[in-house]
C-alpha cells in the first residue's frame, strides 16, 4: 500500500524517509508560523489599527535590509541546518520576549510583534527553499517540492484549527507559548536528523578563513554583483519587486475589509484561523494532487505566469467591487495560489543558479528589493488612505500586477540560458574550445602550447608540435627545429616528419647543418623533405646516393631521381636499384615502401616490372612478426593503386582485428583493396570502433570508395544495420552534408521511439529472475541505451542550437545526478514534442526520476527475450538469444 501511494506521490525508491522528515519538519514550523500570522494581524489591527500598516510596511522594509545584509553574510558559509537552529533559538527568545511584555500590558509590543512576525516568515521562507536545494536535485526538486510544500500547508491548516479552538479558551496572549513550544520541537527534530545523517547532502563547506568579517562582507558584495551580472536575476529582481507591490497592497486592501466587518479581536481571530486553514486545505490540495503535474506538463517557464495573471485579476476585482468577496478571492490568491504555484516555481528558478551563490542571490532579494519594494509600497499606501476611494491605490496595485507580469516573462527568456551557463560552469566546459580553431590567435594561446612543446614527456611535445604547425605556420618551423636540437634522433625524425606541409625554404641551411650530426635514418628524411622543397643542392646529393650501401639512402636517390629526371639520365639504372630493394631483405623492402607514390611517375611497362616484387614484398612485409614492418606495409599500401592478391587480402582483414590501434587504422586505409560485398562488412566494423582515428578512416574510406555516400551512412543509421556506435559516427559526419533537418529530425524521432522499448525492455527483466546470460543481456540492453540516447543528442544537433545539445550531452555524459537533471530540465524547455519527451523520459530514468509511459509495447519478460532475440543490431540480438534459452533453475522446473 505505501508503495502504490509512493508512485501517487511520485515518491521514489529510497527517497521516502527523507520526504517523511521534510514533511514533519515543515509541518512543525508552518503550523508556529500560523499560529504566530493570525495573533499578529489580529492583535495589531485590534490593538493599533489599520491606518498604521503603511508605516508598519516602512519600518519592515528598513529591518529586512538589516537582517538580510547578515543573512547574505553567512548563507552560503554554513549548512543550511545550522543556519535553522540559530534562527531557531533567536526567534524562541523574542516570542517569550513579547509574552512578557505583553503581560506588562506595553502597548508598543503589539508593532514589535508583528515586525518579528514580518521579518522572521522572510526569512524562513527563503531559507527553507536553500535547505531543500542543498538536499535534492532539480529533479528531485520539480517531484518533492509541492510535495514538502504540502507538508507545510498542513501545518499551516492544523495551527490555522488550533487558533479556532485555542483563542477563546486560552487568550490569544497565550497562543505565543505554543508557537515557542513548536519551534523548540523544530530544532530538537533538526539537530537529531543532522546528527544522524551529517550534513545537507549538496554542501561544499568554504575554505576557512582568519578574516571572518572581511569575508562576510565579500560575500554580500559578491551578491550584489552577481545579482548585476545575471540576466535571470536582474529579471527576477524586478518581477519581486512588483510582485512584491501588489501583493502588499492586496494584503492592505483584504485587511481593511476584513477589521471593517469583524468587530472584536476575538472574532477577527477565529476568522484569521478559518480563513488560514481554508486557503491553506486548498493549497494542500493543488500541492499533493496538482501543482507537481502542472509543472511537469506545462513546464516551470509557464507556470511561473499563473500567479502574476491571479494577481492581476484580483486587483482588477477589488478595483471594481471593493467588498467581501473580492477580499476573499485575494486571500485564496495569495494565500492558496502563492504558496502552491509561485513558491515552487520561484524555487526551482534559483536551482539554476550555481550552487555557491544561491544562497546569497536568495538574500538579495530580501535584502534589496523587498525592503525597497516594502517601503514604496508604504509610502504609497500612507498618502493616499485617506482618501475615500480605494481605487487610488488599487489602480497602482494593477499597474504593478502588469509589470510584474511582464517581468516574469523575461525571467522565462533567460531561465534556459541560466540553466545551461551554470552547466556549462559545473562541467567546467570552456567558453571556447582551446586548440580546435586557433589560427590568428593571441600569444596567450601560443605561450599555453609552448609550455606543451618543452613538456619532457615526448607524447605530450609531438601532440602539441602537431598543434603549432597547424595554428602559427609561419612560426613552427623555428620552433620545432629548436626542439628537435635538444632531442634524441628518434624523436628528432618524429617531429621533424612535422614539417612536411609548411615552408621550410628559409630554414633549408640550418637542416642541412641538423642533418650532418644526425644519423642515416634522420638525414635521409631530411634529405627527402628537402626533395619535396625542390631543394636543388639536395636533388644533386641525393642522386648520388643510387651507389649507397644504406637502403633508405637508395630510396631517397630513386625519388629524387624520378621526381627530378632532368637531373639523372640512367633510366634503367634507376629502376634497376629499385628491383634490388624489392628482392632483398627486410630492411631494403621496408625501404622500398616509401616508393609505393613514385610509381605514378613511370611509365606502363615500367610499372609492370615492379609490380611483382612489389607484392611479395607485401606479403613478406605482412607476414613479419614485426609490428613496425606490418605497419609500414599497410601505410604503403594505402597509396596502392594496382592489382591485390588474396593474401594480402586475408592479411587486411586480420590486422582489423588487432589489439594495436595503430595497425588497425592503418589496416582501414587499406580496405579499398577489397571486394565490395566484404568491404562494407568491414568498413562498417572499422566505423564502429573502439578508436576515435580508426573510426576517422572509416569514414574516409567509405567517402572515396562510394559514390552515395549518404545514402549509404543514411540507410546503416535508419535500419539498424550497423552498431550504435557505428551509427553515431556516420551520423556525425553527415553533419556537414547540408541535408534537410526533417532527415535529422526522423532520425531522432525513430530512435526516441527506440529509447522507450530499451527502457521497458530494461525495466522487465531488472526485477525478473537472474542468471548469466539474462545479466548479460541487462548489461548490453542498457549500453544499447545510452549509446541510443547519445545518438538523438547527436541528430538535436541539426535541428537545434549546436552549443546547447552539447551541454545537454555533457550533462548526461558526467553521471552525476544533478548534471543530469539539469540537462533534463534544459531539454524539457527546447521544445513540446514526442522525440523530446521520449528523450526526457530516459534521461529523467537515468537521473533516478520516474519513468512513465502510458502505451506499454511489452506484457513479459519472455516478450521482452524474443524482442532482444529478433534485433537488428547483431549483439543485441546474440545476448537475447542467450537469455532466451537459458532459463532459471526455477523456469526450468516450473
Amino acid at each position: 500500500m505505501l508503495d502504490q501511494l509512493d508512485r501517487k506521490l511520485l515518491i521514489q525508491p529510497g527517497e521516502r524517509g527523507n520526504v517523511m522528515y521534510f514533511l514533519f519538519f515543515f509541518m512543525l514550523v508552518s503550523a508556529g508560523m500560523a499560529i504566530g500570522r493570525s495573533t499578529a494581524d489580529a492583535l495589531f489591527l485590534k490593538r493599533l489599527g489599520i491606518e498604521y500598516l503603511p508605516l508598519m510596511y516602512i519600518i519592515q522594509s528598513m529591518m529586512l535590509a538589516a537582517v538580510s545584509m547578515v543573512y547574505a553574510a553567512f548563507a552560503d558559509r554554513i549548512p543550511a541546518e545550522k543556519f535553522f537552529r540559530a534562527l531557531f533559538t533567536v526567534l524562541i527568545v523574542l516570542i517569550l520576549a513579547s509574552w512578557f511584555a505583553m503581560s506588562a500590558s506595553n502597548t508598543l509590543i503589539y508593532p514589535a510583534y508583528y515586525l518579528i512576525y514580518e521579518v522572521a516568515s522572510e526569512v524562513l521562507l527563503v531559507h527553507a527553499a536553500l535547505y531543500m536545494n542543498q538536499n535534492m536535485n532539480t529533479l528531485q526538486a520539480k517531484r518533492l517540492t509541492p510535495l514538502i510544500y504540502a507538508g507545510a500547508q498542513i501545518g499551516t491548516i492544523t495551527g490555522g484549527l488550533l487558533l479556532v479552538v485555542a483563542a477563546p479558551a486560552f487568550g490569544i496572549r497565550n497562543l505565543l507559548l505554543l508557537w515557542a513550544g513548536l519551534l523548540v520541537v523544530a530544532y530538537i527534530v533538526i539537530l537529531i536528523r543532522h546528527q544522524r545523517h551529517g550534513a545537507s547532502t549538496h554542501f561544499r563547506t568554504p575554505k576557512k578563513s582568519q578574516h571572518l568579517l572581511k569575508d562576510c562582507v565579500e560575500q554580500v558584495h559578491q551578491g550584489i554583483k552577481f545579482t548585476y551580472r545575471s540576466s535571470l536575476l536582474r529579471a527576477s529582481s524586478l518581477a519581486l519587486f512588483f510582485m512584491v507591490l501588489s501583493f502588499y497592497i492586496l494584503c492592505y486592501s483584504a485587511n481593511r475589509i476584513y477589521t471593517q466587518t469583524f468587530d472584536t479581536e476575538e472574532s477577527l481571530t477565529r476568522f484569521f484561523g478559518l480563513l488560514t486553514a481554508s486557503t491553506s486545505a486548498i493549497a494542500l490540495f493543488f500541492q499533493l494532487f496538482i501543482t507537481n503535474r502542472a509543472i511537469r506538463h506545462f513546464g516551470v517557464r509557464t507556470i511561473n505566469l499563473l500567479f502574476p495573471w491571479t494577481t492581476l485579476a484580483c486587483l482588477t476585482a477589488l478595483t471594481f467591487s471593493f467588498s467581501l468577496p473580492s477580499a476573499l478571492l485575494g486571500s485564496f490568491n495569495k494565500d492558496s495560489l502563492m504558496p502552491a504555484f509561485r513558491n515552487p516555481v520561484r524555487s526551482m528558478f534559483f536551482n539554476t543558479l550555481p550552487a555557491y551563490m544561491q544562497g546569497r542571490a536568495r538574500a538579495m532579494s530580501i535584502a534589496l528589493v523587498l525592503p525597497l519594494a516594502l517601503m514604496t509600497c508604504g509610502v504609497l499606501l500612507l498618502v493616499m488612505q485617506h482618501l475615500d476611494n480605494p481605487a487610488w491605490f488599487l489602480i497602482p496595485g494593477v499597474f504593478a500586477a502588469g509589470l510584474y507580469l511582464l517581468y516574469s516573462r523575461h525571467m522565462n527568456k533567460a531561465y534556459v540560458g541560466t540553466l545551461l551557463a551554470t552547466l556549462k560552469e559545473r562541467l567546467f566546459l570552456p567558453d571556447k574550445r582551446m586548440y580546435a580553431d586557433l589560427q590568428g590567435c593571441s600569444n596567450e594561446s601560443l605561450d599555453e602550447i609552448m609550455r606543451g612543446i618543452n613538456h619532457a614527456d615526448t607524447e605530450i611535445v609531438i601532440a602539441f608540435a602537431k598543434i603549432l604547425a597547424a595554428a602559427f605556420p609561419e612560426k613552427a618551423v623555428e620552433i620545432i627545429l629548436q626542439r628537435a636540437a635538444s632531442m634524441d634522433n628518434a624523436t628528432a625524425d618524429r617531429i621533424l616528419g612535422l614539417l612536411a606541409p609548411l615552408d621550410v625554404s628559409a630554414s633549408a641551411g640550418e637542416l642541412r647543418a641538423f642533418s650532418a650530426h644526425g644519423d642515416p635514418h634522420l638525414q635521409t628524411t631530411i634529405m627527402r623533405l628537402l626533395l619535396d622543397k625542390g631543394d636543388k643542392s639536395t636533388i644533386t646529393e641525393a642522386i648520388k646516393q643510387l651507389d649507397s650501401n644504406n637502403p633508405r639512402s637508395q630510396s631517397v636517390a630513386i625519388h629524387a631521381a624520378l621526381r627530378y629526371p632532368d637531373a639523372h639520365h640512367s633510366r634503367n639504372t634507376v629502376i634497376a636499384v629499385w628491383q634490388t630493394l624489392l628482392q632483398s631483405d627486410t630492411t631494403s623492402r621496408l625501404a622500398a615502401m616509401d616508393n609505393v607514390p613514385d610509381l605514378a611517375l613511370l611509365s606502363e611497362q615500367e610499372k609492370q616490372s615492379l609490380l611483382p616484387g612489389y607484392l611479395d614484398a607485401f606479403t613478406a612485409l605482412l607476414a613479419d612478426p614485426s609490428e613496425h614492418a606490418c605497419l609500414q606495409a599497410l601505410k604503403a599500401l594505402h597509396c596502392w593503386e594496382e592489382g591485390s592478391s588474396p593474401e594480402i587480402a586475408t592479411a587486411i582483414t586480420q590486422f582489423l582485428a588487432s589489439e594495436n590501434p595503430l595497425l588497425r587504422q592503418a589496416a582501414v586505409n587499406c580496405l579499398h583493396l577489397i571486394s565490395e560485398p566484404q568491404r562494407n562488412k568491414l568498413i562498417l566494423q572499422a566505423i564502429g570502433d573502439g578508436h576515435v582515428r580508426v573510426r576517422e578512416n572509416g569514414i574516409a574510406i567509405l567517402k572515396s570508395v562510394s559514390e552515395h555516400y549518404n545514402d549509404f551512412a543514411l540507410k546503416w543509421v535508419s535500419g539498424n544495420e550497423a552498431s550504435l556506435r557505428a551509427q553515431q559516427t556516420l551520423l556525425s559526419s553527415l553533419m556537414d552534408a547540408d541535408l534537410e533537418k526533417s532527415v535529422y529530425a526522423d532520425i531522432a524521432r525513430n530512435k526516441s521511439e527506440e529509447i522507450l522499448l530499451l527502457q521497458e525492455a530494461l525495466a522487465l527483466l531488472k526485477h525478473n529472475g537472474d542468471n548469466t546470460a539474462r545479466s548479460l543481456l541487462r548489461h548490453t540492453l542498457k549500453e544499447q541505451l545510452d549509446q541510443t540516447i547519445e545518438l538523438v543528442l547527436l541528430a538535436l544537433e541539426s535541428l537545434y542550437n549546436k552549443e546547447t545539445i552539447r551541454i545537454i550531452h555533457a550533462g548526461f555524459s558526467s553521471g552525476d545526478s544533478r548534471h543530469i537533471a539539469n540537462a533534463c530540465e534544459v531539454l524539457g524547455n527546447l521544445d513540446k514534442n514526442a522525440m523530446i519527451s521520449n528523450l526526457n523520459n530516459a534521461l529523467q530514468a537515468s537521473a533516478g526520476g520516474n519513468f512513465e509511459q502510458n502505451n506499454r509495447r511489452f506484457t513479459s519478460v519472455d516478450e521482452v527475450l524474443h524482442w532482444c532475440a529478433d534485433h537488428a543490431n547483431n549483439w543485441l540480438s546474440q545476448c537475447g538469444k542467450q537469455a532466451l534459452y537459458s532459463r532459471n533453475p526455477e523456469e526450468t522446473h516450473a
